[in-house]
């Protein structure tokens, strides 16, 4: 009997959301980081219990924003009549599962760049909570945790713009050179090259 891997946890825009078991360790190790290495440094003076209910609450709101990052995709591929089977969170982050691929570069586009334009907006968001809660003179451990967000939805957007397939900076590469060759096939290939020189 195959042993099941992921579990569902509920439905967004109609999309079900799974999460992998794989994706507990990538939780465990993020919230031990920066329970016992990051906070402690960046928001000192603080109890080793209020450091770990920000590591949790952190990592949490983490894969929130990248679940909403694959839910742009998503959202994107429907609105082009294209079948999305579900989205998984496991221990590399989130993925969302198309049925086919998309039937033109435009579409194609439209697609790759919805995820990082969503990771920039979660990040601005953050920025700005991260200002005003610090002018307010909230307290640290809040600014701590929405400065956290802020940063790493940021390096998110930006790791994901790399131009290697499949990352999403490869697949808008492979949208304009599928717009220019007009050939998909030689379009992923050069994109795919691309991907490993940047791995």
């Amino acid at each position: 009997m195959k042993m099941k891997i992921s579990f569902k946890l509920g439905e967004v825009l109609g999309i079900p959301i799974s999460i992998n078991y794989t994706w507990f360790i990538i939780f465990g190790l993020i919230t031990i980081t920066l329970a016992m290495g990051y906070y402690p440094i960046t928001a000192s003076g603080l109890t080793t219990y209020t450091y770990w209910i920000m590591g949790i609450i952190s990592a949490i709101l983490l894969f929130a924003s990248l679940l909403a990052h694959e839910l742009s995709h998503s959202y994107v591929a429907i609105k082009h009549n294209l079948p999305i089977k579900g989205i998984t969170l496991f221990i590399f982050g989130g993925v969302a599962h198309m049925t086919k691929e998309p039937p033109n570069p435009k579409t194609e586009f439209q697609m790759a760049v919805a995820g990082p334009a969503c990771s920039i907006t979660i990040a601005f968001v953050f920025w700005l909570l991260t200002n005003l809660f610090f002018n307010l003179r909230f307290p640290i451990y809040i600014v701590a945790v929405t400065e956290y967000l802020y940063l790493l939805n940021g390096i998110v957007a930006i790791f994901n713009l790399v131009p290697g397939f499949p990352l999403d900076g490869g697949r808008i590469l492979r949208a304009g050179l599928w717009a220019l060759l007009k050939d998909l096939k030689r379009a992923t290939q050069i994109a795919s090259t691309c991907g490993k020189i940047f791995g």
